[in-house]
C-alpha cells in the first residue's frame, strides 16, 4: 500500500496492510512503555500467533464511537441477554465478533444511544460546531519515516486536514481528571503521532482534539488537547519510538528488560518512617 490517505475496513488496517511491519501509536507506546519484545509480541505481522484482545467494555466504546463517529447501527449486535455468563449469550456474543461485529447486551442499547446524543449536542456548543458535516472517519493514513513504514486511523479527520478528532470513552470526563491520564494511556504519544503523519504527508499540522465522554449519566463530555510544551516532549517521544522500531526491524532483535542487576532504593516515605523510629528510641 502506497502513502497517503485509504478508505480500509478495521480488519484490514489492524492485520496491518503495509508492505513491511509498520509502526502504529499502539505498537509504539508498548514499545517505550514495556519491551521491543512485548511490541513484537503485539504485532499481527511479527508474532504467528498474534490474536487480537477482546473485550466487553471495549466493545461498549466502540458501539459509541461506531454510531457517533459512523452512524453506523449496522456494525452492532445486539444481544437479549441480562450479561455474557450463560453458554447462549457467550456463543451469540463469539458469533457477532467472527462477523466483524460488536456484540452489545441490550441492556445497554439505550445508554449508547444516549451517550451519542449528549454528545453531538455537546460539540454544538463548542468551537467545533459542525465538525461532524466536514470531514470523514476511520481513514487510515500511511507514509514512511526513512526505512519504516508507520499507519494510524484517525477517528475524525477534516476534510482540510486541519484538525483530528479523537473519542474517548473514560470514567471522568473532568479535563484536570482526564489530563492524568494522558501520559499512563499514552495518549501524549497518540497525537503526535497522529499529526505527524498528516505533516509528512501535506506539510501541514493538524491539532489533535481528544472529545473526552463519560460511560455513566449524564454522560458528561470535554474537550482537550495537549499544549505546545507537552507537544515537544511527545514528539521526541515519537522520535525515540521510531528509531528503536527501525533498529529492531533491520537487525531483528527484539530484547525484552534489561538484564543487569537492577538495585531498589528505599522509597522516601521509608527512610523518613525509619528515622523517626530510630531518633523516637534514642
Amino acid at each position: 500500500m502506497t502513502p497517503g490517505i485509504h478508505t480500509i475496513s478495521a480488519e484490514v488496517y489492524h492485520a496491518d496492510p503495509c508492505e513491511t511491519p509498520s509502526l502504529s501509536s499502539s505498537i509504539a507506546k508498548v514499545l517505550l512503555n514495556q519491551s521491543p519484545r512485548h511490541a513484537w509480541m503485539q504485532h499481527p505481522k511479527l508474532n504467528p500467533d498474534y490474536r487480537p484482545e477482546e473485550n466487553s467494555r471495549f466493545d461498549l466504546g466502540s458501539a459509541a464511537h461506531a454510531l457517533l463517529l459512523e452512524g453506523n447501527q449496522a456494525k452492532i449486535a445486539i444481544i437479549d441477554a441480562d450479561d455474557w455468563r450463560t453458554k447462549k449469550a457467550k456463543e451469540e456474543r463469539d458469533t457477532a465478533r467472527e462477523n466483524g461485529l460488536l456484540p452489545i447486551l441490550a441492556k445497554y442499547d439505550f445508554a449508547i444511544r444516549q451517550m451519542v446524543k449528549v454528545a453531538k449536542e455537546f460539540i454544538e456548543t463548542t468551537e467545533l460546531k459542525g465538525i461532524f458535516d466536514n470531514g470523514k472517519p476511520e481513514q487510515t493514513v500511511i507514509w514512511q519515516e526513512h526505512d519504516i513504514w508507520c499507519r494510524t486511523r484517525p477517528d475524525w479527520l477534516t476534510n482540510d486536514y486541519k484538525i483530528i478528532l479523537d473519542y474517548k470513552t473514560t470514567d471522568s470526563a473532568a479535563p484536570e481528571v482526564f489530563i492524568r491520564q494522558i501520559p499512563r494511556m499514552g495518549y501524549d504519544l497518540q497525537s503526535e503521532f497522529y499529526t505527524r503523519g498528516i505533516y509528512r504527508l501535506f506539510h501541514l499540522m493538524p491539532v489533535f482534539i481528544f472529545l473526552a465522554q463519560e460511560i455513566d449519566p449524564p454522560y458528561a463530555c470535554s474537550l482537550v488537547s495537549l499544549s505546545n510544551a507537552y507537544r515537544d516532549v511527545a514528539d521526541a517521544r515519537v522520535e525515540r519510538a521510531i528509531e528503536l522500531w527501525s533498529n529492531c526491524l533491520s537487525t531483528d532483535t527484539w530484547p525484552s528488560y534489561n538484564a543487569a542487576i537492577h538495585y531498589a532504593e528505599a522509597p522516601g516515605w521509608m527512610v523518613y518512617e525509619y528515622e523517626r523510629q530510630s531518633e523516637d528510641s534514642a
